[in-house]
C-alpha cells in the first residue's frame, strides 16, 4: 500500500547483533522450520527464496494458490508484492538521474509544476528525492483512501491530497507515504515520456530477465500459477479465510504496482547484493545504488532510504522493505556486504513472512539458534486478544432500545468531504444506503441503525469491518452531515467530514 499497515508489517522480530561469519544452513532443517511455521501461522500460501553470490541457491513453495483448490505455491507463482514495489520506482528515479534525467537534489516543481502541498514553503523545498523516503510532513498512510478502490487518476489523486493539512514537521519526522511513490510514478512519466508500468518494464523486467513480472493485473487473467489474496471477512480472527480477486488499485502505482514471483525477485535482490551490478555489469551507477541506500531520515535503530529500510543486524548492513494488501504480506531482506538476501512471499494476512525472513537470516548470519516462530506467536496473540477486546467493547457500549431521531427517508442526499469527493445516500425500499462515489465496488451498502442516530454501515469490502455513521444536524433538526468511525490502522476514515450539499 503499497505496505498496508505499518503494525502489522513490523512485527518482524529485530535479531540480536552478532558478529558470525556467513555459512551454509542445514536447508532441510530450514525447510521443516518453514513448513512447520505455515501451520503455526495458519497461512495459506507461502513461497521463499534465498540468494547468494547472485542467483538462487535454494527456493520453495508451501501451501496452496486459492485454498478452495488443490494448486500448490512454487517458486514461480505470482503475488502481488504491493509496497516492495517502492524500490523499483526508488530505482526508476535514480536510473533517470544516470541518464541525466533527473536530479536527486532539485526541487519537484522544477519538473513537475503542478506539484503541490498545503505549505507554500514545503512545496517549493521538496526535493526530488523527499518524494522517496517517508519524510514529506504528512502522517503515515494519509491520503490512502484517494487510490483505495477509487476511479482517480493518478492526477486527480495528488491534486486531492494536496489540500490534505500536513501535521508533522517537514523532513524531521517519519509519516509512511503512498501518495510521495505515486508522484514519484508521475515524475517517472513525465521525465522519461513512457508510464510508470511501461518504464518499470522496459528498463527494469526485461533487462534483469524478470520474464514472469508484471504490473497490470489484467495480465492475470492469462497467466497460470498465480497466487490469490486471502482476507478474513471483516477481519474477523474466527472467520475463515478465503480468496478474493485481485484488486487493480492502478492509481496507486508507484506505491505498489509489481506482480512477481520469487525467481524474478532473485534476480532484482541478486542486483542489489552485488551492489548495482547485474551479470557483473553496472545497472545503477555506485553514486545512485549509495543515495538510493543510505539513510535520509533515522528512525531510532533503522533509517528510511529512498524506497528501502536501512539497518544493521549480524554486524552487516541491511536493505529492506515489506509489503502489504488486503490478502496479502509479503517480505525480503539483502544483505549486500554479504551479497546474501531472502525472500517471502505469502498471500494471507498472517506475519509468517517476517518469521521466515529471520529465521533464514540467523541461519546464514548468526548462531542459527534463533527460533523467530516460538518468540512471535505469543506476541501476536497478545494483540488478537486485545483486538477481540476492542469490538466486545463497541458491541457492549451500544445502547439497546433508542431509536433515531431522523427516519430512514430523511437521511437521503449528496454529501462531499472537502478532500475525498461524494458520497450519497438513497432510499432501498425503505433501507438507507451510503456509496462513496469514487469507490462504488467497495464502499456501497446499507444503514442498519445502531442506536441513537449512529448506524451501521455494512458496506461491500470484504476486509475492512464495518463502519459507523453518525449523523449531524442543524438547529431545525436537518441533516447537515456525517463522520465516519471504522477501525482500520490502514485508512483514515476518522479525518473525512462529509457536508450535505
Amino acid at each position: 500500500m503499497v505496505t498496508r499497515t505499518l503494525s502489522a508489517l513490523t512485527v518482524g522480530l529485530v535479531c540480536a547483533s552478532s558478529t558470525f561469519a556467513q555459512k551454509a544452513p542445514d536447508l532441510k532443517e530450514l525447510d521443516a522450520y518453514i513448513a512447520d511455521a505455515v501451520v503455526k501461522f495458519d497461512q495459506p500460501g507461502l513461497a521463499v527464496g534465498i540468494v547468494q553470490g547472485g542467483r538462487l541457491v535454494w527456493s520453495k513453495g508451501y501451501g496452496k494458490l486459492d485454498l478452495a483448490k488443490s494448486d500448490p505455491v512454487t517458486a514461480n507463482s505470482l503475488f502481488y508484492c504491493a509496497s516492495i514495489s517502492k524500490a523499483f520506482t526508488a530505482c526508476a528515479v535514480g536510473l533517470l538521474v544516470d541518464d541525466g534525467k533527473l536530479d536527486w537534489n532539485a526541487p519537484v516543481r522544477q519538473y513537475m509544476p503542478e506539484f503541490n502541498t498545503p505549505l507554500p514553503y514545503v512545496t517549493d523545498q521538496f526535493l526530488v528525492k523527499d518524494l522517496l523516503c517517508h519524510r514529506s510532513g504528512w502522517i503515515t498512510f494519509d491520503g490512502d483512501l484517494l487510490w483505495y478502490g477509487t476511479n482517480y487518476t493518478q492526477k486527480e489523486i495528488l491534486a486531492r491530497h494536496a489540500h490534505e493539512p500536513m501535521t508533522l514537521p517537514f523532513r524531521d519526522e517519519f509519516g509512511y507515504s503512498n501518495l510521495m511513490f505515486i508522484a514519484a510514478a508521475q515524475l517517472v512519466e513525465r521525465v522519461s515520456g513512457m508510464t510508470w508500468d511501461q518504464f518499470i518494464t522496459t528498463r527494469i523486467f526485461r533487462p534483469l530477465g524478470m520474464d514472469r513480472s508484471r504490473v497490470e493485473t489484467a495480465d492475470l487473467a492469462g497467466m497460470s500459477d498465480v497466487a490469490l489474496p486471502h482476507v478474513r471477512k471483516g477481519q474477523d480472527p474466527s472467520a475463515p479465510q478465503k480468496s478474493m480477486p485481485y484488486q487493480a488499485l492502478q492509481g496507486a502505482d508507484g506505491a505498489c504496482g509489481v506482480i512477481s514471483t520469487v525467481t524474478d525477485l532473485a534476480k532484482w535482490d541478486a542486483m542489489w547484493a552485488d551492489e548495482g551490478k547485474a551479470n557483473g555489469n553496472v545497472f545503477i551507477e555506485p553514486n545512485t545504488f549509495g543515495m538510493i541506500t543510505t539513510s535520509h531520515l533515522a528512525m531510532g535503530d533503522e533509517g528510511a532510504g529512498l524506497g528501502w529500510f536501512i539497518g544493521s543486524e549480524y554486524g552487516t548492513k541491511i536493505i529492506t522493505h515489506s509489503g502489504g494488501m488486503p490478502g496479502f504480506v509479503l517480505n525480503h531482506a539483502v544483505a549486500p556486504e554479504q551479497d546474501l538476501a531472502v525472500i517471502a512471499l505469502g498471500n494471507g494476512e498472517s506475519s509468517s513472512v517476517f518469521a521466515v525472513t529471520n529465521k533464514i537470516l540467523n541461519a546464514y548470519l548468526g548462531d542459527g539458534k534463533l527460533d523467530p516462530v516460538a518468540n512471535m506467536l505469543p506476541r501476536l496473540a497478545k494483540r488478537k486478544e486485545r483486538e477481540a477486546a476492542r469490538v466486545a467493547a463497541r458491541v457492549n457500549a451500544r445502547v439497546q432500545g433508542t431509536t433515531p431521531t431522523a427516519a430512514a427517508t430523511r437521511l437521503q442526499g449528496t454529501f462531499t468531504d472537502k478532500v475525498y469527493g461524494t458520497a450519497s445516500i438513497v432510499d432501498d425500499g425503505g433501507v438507507p444506503v451510503l456509496s462513496f462515489q469514487p469507490a462504488k465496488e467497495l464502499f456501497t451498502g446499507k444503514l442498519v441503525h445502531w442506536h441513537y442516530d449512529t448506524w451501521e454501515w455494512e458496506h461491500a469490502d470484504p476486509f475492512l469491518e464495518p463502519g459507523y455513521i453518525t449523523f449531524e444536524f442543524d438547529a431545525d433538526h436537518n441533516v447537515t452531515g456525517f463522520k465516519i468511525d471504522l477501525h482500520s490502522p490502514d485508512f483514515h476514515f476518522y479525518k473525512l467530514h462529509f457536508e450535505k450539499q
